[in-house]
């Protein structure tokens, strides 16, 4: 069994050490991490073994040649297969795994925690369903918390298809979240709850 720190973009990625990344084995992103010098200094040298990635809202940042130079190695789409615009900018069409993940997860996390699930919520769901990990630390995990930062980057870094959520006010022109997340915070909390009773065989952490 091995180890693995799935990263969000949440301000608690600041909380981050590269001593903590050597302690595990894999790494996993979510939704195209702004790559400054901090996260930069985080992962370097690592392989990314699976980038769960909204493909409908694809960052351009993330090409052909930057996919090379950060050693992902699977990218699975977590929007709807038919929702997939990624596949159409890349060259390199392999990285992109046929999961069709959105629509595996879609139901049991409906029929269990009446909850629509974000990227990194399903990108764990996956994780732990592949059998390969018994240590998961999860890192930029903040569930959209109202009135406190959104990424940890600076909002002016925000992918570019996402400034849409500035417009509306879902964050505000400071990077503050503004609304209460359509991923419903409460039960994306009782679903990583209930982990540690569902899954007892696997730690389940959160930095």
């Amino acid at each position: 069994m091995k180890s693995i720190i799935l990263f969000g973009k949440g301000p608690s990625v600041l909380k981050c050490s590269r001593e903590i990344v050597e302690k595990y084995d894999d790494i996993a992103i979510v939704n195209y991490p702004v790559i400054n010098d901090f996260f930069g200094n985080l992962i370097k040298d690592k392989k990314i073994k699976y980038h769960f990635a909204n493909c409908g809202t694809f960052d351009e940042r993330y090409t052909d040649e930057k996919n090379v130079f950060l050693n992902i190695e699977n990218i699975i789409n977590t929007n709807l297969y038919k929702s997939n615009n990624y596949i159409h900018y890349l060259k390199n069409k392999d990285l992109i795994k046929d999961c069709k993940l959105r629509e595996k997860y879609i139901t049991y996390f409906k029929n269990n925690f009446d909850l629509d699930p974000n990227s990194g919520i399903m990108g764990l769901q996956f994780l732990i369903d592949t059998g390969e990990y018994d240590n998961i630390l999860l890192v930029g995990f903040d569930n959209y918390k109202i009135g406190e930062q959104t990424y940890y980057y600076p909002i002016e870094n925000i992918n570019n298809k996402l400034k849409m959520y500035i417009k509306d006010n879902i964050i505000t022109k400071e990077g503050n979240f503004n609304i209460v997340s359509g991923h419903d915070p409460k039960k994306t909390e009782i679903y990583l709850s209930s982990l540690k009773n569902t899954y007892t065989n696997i730690k389940i952490e959160r930095l």
